[in-house]
Formats: structure tokens, C-alpha cells, sequence
């Protein structure tokens, strides 16, 4: 897509990314799950001090909100500027320590962290391998001893994609259409999605790229950074992972801890 930024699609989206039926029924659960995992390895490393967490692509604060709650420490970094204005109104309190940067190379206040965290596919949205692998290193670089780096991420389906490509249809209404075509190129496992929501008198666009990566591929990429797979579920519940998953909460700790 010609002037596609990593900025893009959280400006595109910022303005419905919470509307009813945008936002994940999970956001709660993960808001536990990494909660939990902080907690242990700061009570493990550091006595009574509140746990610290870092979350890539904090989007509106769906996770990072209800985990400072908790009484995490939490820090957010986000590309889209707009995600991070509707954060902040979001975040009443201002409980959370927000920037603007890009997680494979930005180094955030507060490190080491007990865990860092990418949900809801944000991983996805670095389009390369090289840049992937660069955001597992930044994010061991940046855990504490017994800390966990979290990815959540679709398990790859593209059989769905026939010839490359694919229209699916959210809602037909007498005057309103959502819907979403992507092409798909397989050597660069990249999908390029335009979500369009038609109205009478305009249409509205919100595009999206993402790199889909392979559970194994993952590993790898950890492997590089020092990392190793410490625990995959199907979700934030802690169901067990199988090959009819959907997608995947992979758990990552430093090699020699694991």
C-alpha cells in the first residue's frame, strides 16, 4: 500500500477502535494473566515493589488500563499518535507512563520490566522478519531476571485466502456495508486489508498490513534473542494450546530461567 506508515492504522481506526463490537471480550482476562506473571517475578527479584510492565502497541489502554489497576506499573508505547490522545482520556487516573515509538529499537523509562507484552496481533504489525526478530531482542533487552515477554497472535489460516485474496462481509443494512478485501503475498507472509464501511453519500477506508508468523517461527525469533518458549495456551484463560487454535498466548523467558 503507497504511503502505508507503521502509524497508519492506528490513526485510520483510533475513532471506532472502541465502539461496541471493536474490542476484544477478553481484555480483562489478559489484564489478569500478565498481572499474575508480573507479580510473581517481581515478589521473586525485588520483594514488595509494585511489578512493572511494558506494553507494545498500547492502542486505547484496552490491557494496560485494567492492569495498572491491578497494581501494575504499567508503561505503554504506541505508533499512532491518535491511540495515544484517546489513551490518555482514557486513562482518568494517569496511572500510565505513555510514549510514542516503535518497539524494535525504543528504549522505555523504567526498565527492567517483570513483563512485556504484545496482545491482540500487535506483533502483525511489523511487515518484515528482520523487524520482528529486532522487536523480540528490544524486548529481552528490557525484562528483568525472571521476566516474561508475552505475545498474543492469530494462528496463520491461509487457506481461507483463495487465489490470493478474500472478501468478507461483516454487516448488510439498507443504506450501510462492512466489509474487508485483503490480498495475500505469500513470500512475504504479508496481508494487505482495506476495511470499508460504506454509507450513502461516502465510503469510509481503514487500511491494515500485517506479517503473519508461524508458532515455530516465533520460537526462533526468541531463540535469537535468548529467549525460550516457556508456555503456549489458546487464549488468556490458559486453555490448551492444539492445532484447532485459533491463535496463541506464547509465554517467553530468558534461556537460562526458563
Amino acid at each position: 500500500m503507497h504511503g502505508y506508515t507503521s502509524s497508519t492504522y492506528g490513526n485510520r481506526i483510533a475513532d471506532i477502535y472502541d465502539k461496541p463490537g471493536q474490542t476484544p471480550p477478553d481484555a480483562d482476562r489478559a489484564a489478569a494473566f500478565l498481572h499474575d506473571l508480573a507479580a510473581r517475578a517481581a515478589a521473586a527479584t525485588e520483594g514488595v515493589e509494585p511489578p512493572r510492565a511494558l506494553e507494545w502497541g498500547v492502542g486505547t489502554g484496552r490491557v494496560a488500563i485494567p492492569l495498572a489497576a491491578l497494581g501494575c506499573d504499567v508503561s505503554g508505547v504506541d505508533t499512532s499518535g491518535a491511540m495515544l490522545t484517546r489513551c490518555r482520556t482514557a486513562d482518568a487516573d494517569g496511572r500510565l507512563r505513555l510514549s510514542i515509538g516503535d518497539m524494535t529499537a525504543v528504549r522505555v523509562d523504567g526498565a527492567p520490566f517483570h513483563v512485556v507484552y504484545a496482545a491482540f496481533n500487535t506483533l502483525l504489525h511489523l511487515l518484515t522478519q528482520e523487524e520482528q526478530v529486532a522487536a523480540f531482542a528490544n524486548s529481552a533487552a528490557q525484562l528483568s531476571p525472571g521476566g516474561a515477554f508475552v505475545v498474543q497472535v492469530n494462528v496463520p489460516d491461509v487457506g481461507r485466502l483463495r487465489d490470493g485474496q478474500q472478501v468478507r462481509i461483516f454487516e448488510v443494512e439498507t443504506a450501510y456495508v462492512d466489509l474487508n478485501i485483503t490480498l495475500h503475498d505469500p513470500v512475504r507472509q504479508q496481508l494487505r486489508t482495506q476495511q470499508m464501511i460504506i454509507r450513502e453519500g461516502g465510503a469510509e477506508l481503514r487500511p491494515l498490513m500485517q506479517r503473519y508468523v508461524w508458532p515455530s517461527e516465533l520460537d526462533l525469533m526468541a531463540r535469537l534473542a535468548g529467549l525460550r518458549l516457556a508456555a503456549r495456551y489458546a487464549d488468556w484463560a490458559g486453555t490448551p494450546f492444539t492445532a484447532e487454535s485459533t491463535e496463541h498466548v506464547s509465554v517467553y523467558r530468558p534461556a537460562e530461567e526458563r
